[in-house]
């Protein structure tokens, strides 16, 4: 059985915090993080890569800061998740809700799927991805 694949959407300033702080949370619930961050060699097809695990990937977790706001990427990633109708989770560290808001950005996701980088949200988002991880292995 495959596991249960979380890719994490983010801006390249944003890169420590997310691979030292995030990713080895939300691998510990048992999920196989995708992080272009070492994942992706010198001469690798970038595009083809990140469509590559965007297709396989269960939910999108994105962290949305000033820095990624302005990475196309990040909104090319949410927008191929959207189509694709899967599970995006959003992280706000920065940006208020009203600057998503006029963004367009909280209209795609919805208000279920915001949670500010405080360890309340976090350790809450952390328990229902452990919840689907084991679901998806049962």
């Amino acid at each position: 059985m495959q596991p249960y694949r979380v890719f994490f959407s983010h801006g390249s300033d944003d890169k420590y915090v997310v691979a030292n702080l995030l990713k080895p949370k939300v691998e510990a619930t048992g999920a196989k993080v995708f992080l272009d961050a070492g994942e992706i060699e010198y001469g690798d097809d970038f595009r083809r890569k990140i469509l590559d695990e965007l297709a396989i990937c269960d939910e999108l977790l994105v962290l949305f800061t000033r820095s990624s706001l302005r990475r196309p990427w990040v909104l090319a990633e949410v927008g191929a998740i959207l189509v694709r109708n899967k599970r995006i989770v959003a992280i706000r560290y920065g940006p208020s809700e009203s600057e998503l808001q006029e963004l367009g950005i909280l209209s795609l996701l919805g208000t279920n799927n915001l949670l500010n980088l405080t360890d309340e949200d976090v350790d809450k988002y952390l328990s229902q991805l452990s919840d689907r991880v084991e679901n998806h292995n049962a």
